[in-house]
């Protein structure tokens, strides 16, 4: 049966100095597992003795996994430099006198943090009662964990799996749990004897070598104590909760009214708090209202989330829940929140009347959970607030050109790369796009949200940016992201354009042989209980005819390699025929994602076995996909008709290329550049090298031609263009 060994460390003072543990948030806060032991090992040690017991009852802690953590909420406070003697009194000929003389200063900035709750760590075990209870011995005599000014005491409890689980969830701090690697130093099977072998290492590290005057004084590094690194995940806490009427049913809230609805119960909340605890006026007023706020307590300050009703497009996107997000190192307790917004009356943002409605506290989380999915594509829901773009108003009959546009539209895109870095984002965004009017199918214009003296509608926008790598809700941003301005909603990209990395290199020329081997791959996966094959991977109709919709209804297969390396070939490439031909409709997206989805090995005969195959969307930034003004072909561009005897070659394929992009619904090449034309007998399959110039970035794939449905006619994006 499993049991829970806890270990409670209460600090004599709310101040902390120990700041090498490599928690990521407020330096070394709270002390490391690893640090953690170190102390008990020197509670246990008689000298340089340890005990048979204790050293035992340590030997079994070590193989234990990582202890769960939950500590007090704890910021930064005021770095103050301290000088004090440095350790090289030959400096000054060993004169102590003389000491004053190599003074260095050291940095001291302690963490604070609310010292009546202790710091609590617990670990899981199986087997071990007698050396549990030898480990809360020995915690009896801690006296200090941190450096030598962070005097500490502890005591330890062996208690069942849903007794520990109760005392965390009690806890007002924040949770920590083990999971995957990080930076923090936990202990693992050998620390207690590199700690032995450190202690004696530093007690011999001095050393005399020789005798008379040539003697001299050795110094030897001591060994490094052994720890683990694991990382330790602390996620904010969130509260749910929903507006309703009276007889139990919703109260919806326009969208259009999320800052106001959001400010009103954010204030009614601080009031309540302000009321019964007068001490923390102060700190409510900063971190909850944001009042007085400074850029130290950004990290801090709870953020209000309206949750709309989103899902179909029909549906009314009105504000029917609330998410409290309180982040890991804020100090305001959980409890006093909850107690602080339930039961509170939902006031009108337009008159200050009270409505009828109520909140109440929610278990419901599916809602809220639409905008905590991790995704690369995010759309607003609610408008950015960035700094007021300068717009020129327009009188009647007034219109703007494209270029006035492009200018206004640039300047939003700047200051929400801003918000991004300001909301803390470490990813990179790849493309960003700004408008005024919602995406959401019912979603409100961003100048019609309700303005305050802070916000003037022209600094309202609604935005989409896409990211290099993918990301984790919930996204706000801007300067309202603390009371529902920002908010965005994850958005999955379809994966229309997938690619199957071979882990190896092929020789281009033996591209057909592995397009042909893809293409038997995927109508096996695709084949029914019948036998059939749809016409998305066979392109023939059931009774064996080829397709003949009118447009390419089959999929594209094309492979590919490093831009660099144009002889060789790295990956296979399956493209939807809706993403290549624009004409194409989207019925056949689930089919697609299943079979490509399945295909997991591939052989092609004389090129061998290609196993672990992964199918991976293809994003944008990669060559396939730009966008990008410039395009060029990686395979040669095979003209779709012959040529006649009177037709200049090189004419008639750009008419050909020109006539192709109108077919698959690509804007017209402003210019198209031809090289290494070949034309076979009698004017038969035609071919060149191919440059396209657009007068706005096209977005790829881009196969072109007779033979793009196996890979002929693949167009890469120019970088740079």
């Amino acid at each position: 049966m499993t049991s829970s060994l806890l270990i409670s460390v209460h600090f004599n003072e709310g101040r902390y100095y120990g700041q090498d543990d490599g928690f990521d948030a407020n330096g070394g806060w709270p002390p490391s597992p690893g640090r953690l032991f170190q102390a008990l090992v020197a509670a246990a040690a008689r000298g340089a003795h340890l005990p048979p017991e204790d050293e035992t009852a340590l030997l079994w802690l070590e193989k234990l996994a990582p202890p769960r953590i939950a500590a007090p909420p704890a910021r930064r406070g005021q770095a103050v430099k301290l000088f004090v003697p440095n350790n090289d009194l030959d400096a000054v000929g060993g004169d102590p006198d003389r000491v004053s003389e190599i003074r260095v200063g050291k940095l001291w900035r302690p963490c604070l943090f609310d010292e009546r709750e202790p710091v609590l760590y617990v670990w899981e075990f199986e087997r071990g009662a007698r050396e549990a209870e030898r480990i809360c011995t020995i915690a009896a005599r801690l006296c200090q964990l941190g450096r030598g000014i962070d005097m500490a005491w502890a005591h330890g409890r062996s208690l069942g799996p849903d007794e520990a689980n109760a005392i965390l969830d009690a806890h007002p701090g924040v949770l920590r749990t083990a999971g995957g690697s990080g930076g923090t130093p936990a202990p693992c099977e050998g620390t207690l004897n590199s700690l032995v072998e450190q202690y004696r290492g530093r007690r011999t590290r001095l050393t005399r070598e020789g005798t008379g005057r040539k003697a001299r004084l050795l110094f030897t590094q001591p060994p490094r104590a052994a720890f683990r690194h694991v990382g330790y995940d602390h996620p904010p806490r969130r509260l749910y909760f929903e507006l309703r009427d009276s007889d139990g049913s919703f109260h919806p809230c326009p969208l259009a009214l999320a800052m106001p609805l959001t400010s009103g119960l954010r204030d009614a909340a601080a009031r309540r708090l302000q009321e019964s605890l007068p001490a923390k006026v102060a700190m409510l007023d900063r971190l909850l209202i944001g009042r007085n706020a400074g850029p130290q307590d950004l990290a801090q300050r709870v953020r209000l989330i309206p949750i709309p009703s989103i899902g179909a497009e029909h549906v009314d996107p009105a504000i029917r829940r609330i998410m409290v997000e309180v982040p890991a190192a804020c100090p305001i307790r959980t409890d006093d929140l909850k107690w602080a917004f339930v039961g509170g009356g939902v006031g009108s943002p337009q008159t200050g009347e009270r409505w009828e409605g109520t909140v109440v506290s929610a278990q419901d989380k599916q809602m809220a959970s639409r905008f905590l999915g991790e995704a690369r594509t995010f759309r607003s829901i609610t408008p950015v607030a960035i700094p007021k773009v300068e717009r020129r108003r327009l009188a009647i009959g007034d219109v703007k050109a494209g270029s006035e546009r492009h200018n206004e539209e640039a300047q939003a895109c700047a200051a929400v790369v801003q918000a991004l870095r300001h909301a803390n984002v470490r990813v990179r965004p790849s493309a960003i796009r700004v408008q005024r009017e919602p995406f959401h199918r019912r979603g409100v214009r961003a100048e019609q949200f309700v303005a305050t003296p802070r916000f003037s509608k022209h600094a309202l926008w609604h935005a989409e940016v896409r990211f290099h790598e993918p990301i984790k809700g919930p996204l706000l941003i801007g300067n309202g992201r603390f009371v529902g301005l920002g908010l965005f909603e994850p958005i999955a990209v379809p994966n229309d354009v997938v690619a199957f990395d071979l882990k190896r290199s092929v020789r281009s020329e033996d591209r057909a042989t592995l397009v042909n081997h893809l293409r038997r791959a995927l109508m096996s996966i695709a084949r029914d209980e019948r036998g059939r094959v749809a016409t998305l991977f066979s392109g023939h109709e059931a009774d064996g005819r080829p397709d003949g919709k009118g447009h390419h209804a089959h999929v594209f297969l094309a492979a590919d390699g490093p831009p660099n390396e144009p002889g060789y070939i790295t990956r296979l490439l399956v493209v939807a025929p809706w993403t290549a031909d624009h004409r194409s409709s989207r019925d056949d997206a689930a089919r697609f994602a299943n079979v490509t989805g399945g295909l997991a090995e591939l052989h092609a005969g004389r090129l061998g076995r290609f196993s672990g195959l992964v199918a991976e969307s293809v994003e944008e930034g990669d060559p396939l996909i730009g966008p990008s003004l410039v395009w060029t072909t990686s395979t040669p561009y095979s003209s779709t008709r012959y040529l006649k005897k009177r037709d200049n070659p090189t004419e008639a394929i750009k008419t050909d290329v020109v006539t192709e992009c109108a077919r698959r619904g690509l804007p017209r090449p402003d210019e198209v550049a031809l090289s290494q034309v070949h034309v076979g007998p009698k004017g038969g399959k035609p071919t060149a090298t191919i440059t396209l110039r657009f007068a706005v970035p096209v977005r790829g794939p881009v196969l072109l031609g007779r033979n793009s449905h196996s890979g002929g006619g693949l167009f890469h994006a120019v970088r740079d263009a």
